[in-house]
């Protein structure tokens, strides 16, 4: 790889604050287990939740232990999953946004990027989200990609696209 452009990482905090909430699901759930015999309906349901929180502490500490590291030419996805792709084998963008709310304010997005390799995807919680998704539109951008109507939206709430530019394909469907 060249010289990286950017580096960018999960927060501390978010790191944190994760770690907290499955360790809490964990005990929480699997905890009475240890402690009583319950009925085996109550059992199957408190282990699948178990294992869920479970799921959500290695898929932390993944996220804990990877480092995203991006060019003019490529990403780098430096941990325990680790894989390279180069902006010329994008295929294609995806920018979804998830709200936790009725109004739709207080929620999180997740880009997703399809190349020859396969798929990466990344939360709006990685430090410097915003940056790296402006490298990946334009890398977008620079290889012609078909964008989703709500990519192109979510994009263009960012100040990323801009719908009335000739420049930007967003009117393209796939």
């Amino acid at each position: 790889m060249d010289k990286p452009a950017s580096c960018y990482k999960y927060p501390r905090g978010a790191i944190a604050r994760d770690y907290a909430y499955s360790v809490a699901g964990a005990v929480l759930t699997l905890g009475p287990l240890g402690l009583t015999t319950p009925l085996a309906a109550i059992t199957g349901i408190l282990g699948a939740a178990g294992g869920l929180f479970l799921l959500f502490g290695v898929r932390t500490f993944i996220r804990h232990n990877t480092v995203v590291e991006t060019s003019d030419i490529e990403v780098l996805v430096r941990g325990p999953r680790s894989t390279r792709m180069r902006w010329d084998g994008l295929r294609e963008l995806r920018l979804s946004y998830f709200t936790t709310k009725r109004d739709g304010r207080g929620g999180w997005m997740q880009l997703r990027l399809k190349h020859d390799g396969g798929t990466l995807r990344f939360d709006s919680s990685l430090a410097g989200f915003d940056a790296f998704v402006a490298q990946a539109a334009k890398a977008a951008r620079a290889r012609a990609l078909s964008l989703e109507p709500a990519t192109a939206q979510n994009l263009h709430a960012m100040g990323l696209w801009d719908p009335d530019d000739p420049a930007h394909p967003e009117d393209r469907t796939t």
